[in-house]
């Protein structure tokens, strides 16, 4: 069986389980709230392990921000950015937009477009920055000029910069100058390390596949 067979048949069965994440209601209730937390654990729209599973590019209306750079090798890096998964609070309120960093690797000779394909994929959130303090210092010192300020991150040593009133400013949210952002913190006298949270979609993926319809 071929690479793009297996791809088709991942993707199949992708869908069917998305469906089923979705609510089928011939699942018994164990099954059925497993889903759902299968589904609540995803970072990410269900569309989104499709294209790169497919190693399509990523296309369409969808997309809020692009811009493309030459590789070393003479490929392109294409990044764009756009919106997340919807979600919501226990009580059914929907939660603040989520946003999504996507880096697409073309090889050198291959053209920009939907049907790719695509040698690499990257995911990132692009609404946060994780960050490693210096020993002594703590999350609050680190505030950028839009007013966000670095919080303690649950479950984690590193500390998290959401850019909430960054991503509201006059004029559009300026996607362009997030990773100008990310270096620019990296200097804070407070700041070790600063990254942008990435987002491991292949483990992502296997996890959607293992709870679809064998």
């Amino acid at each position: 069986m071929g690479q793009r067979e297996r791809f088709v048949i991942f993707l199949v069965g992708a869908l069917l389980g998305v469906v089923l994440l979705l609510g089928g209601k011939s699942c018994g209730s164990e099954k059925k709230n497993q889903l759902r937390a299968v589904r609540a654990s995803l970072s990410m729209a269900p569309m989104m392990y499709d294209y790169a599973v497919t190693q399509k590019g990523f296309y369409g209306r969808y997309v809020l921000f692009e811009q493309v750079a030459e590789s070393k090798d003479g490929g392109k890096v294409r990044t764009l950015v756009t919106g997340g998964t919807r979600r919501y609070s226990p009580e059914g309120k929907e939660l603040p937009e989520e946003h999504i960093l996507i880096k697409e690797t073309y090889a050198a000779g291959v053209a920009l477009a939907e049907a790719g394909p695509v040698a690499a994929y990257e995911f990132a959130f692009a609404d946060r920055v994780a960050l490693t303090l210096k020993p002594g210092h703590q999350a609050s010192e680190v505030k950028i000029a839009s007013g966000d300020v670095a919080a303690a991150w649950a479950g984690h040593e590193e500390v998290l910069l959401r850019l909430d009133a960054w991503r509201k400013q006059p004029g559009g949210i300026p996607w362009g100058k997030l990773e100008a952002l990310v270096q620019e913190l990296k200097s804070h006298p407070a700041v070790a390390e600063a990254r942008l949270v990435r987002i491991d979609w292949q483990a992502e993926a296997e996890l959607i596949k293992a709870n679809s319809p064998k």
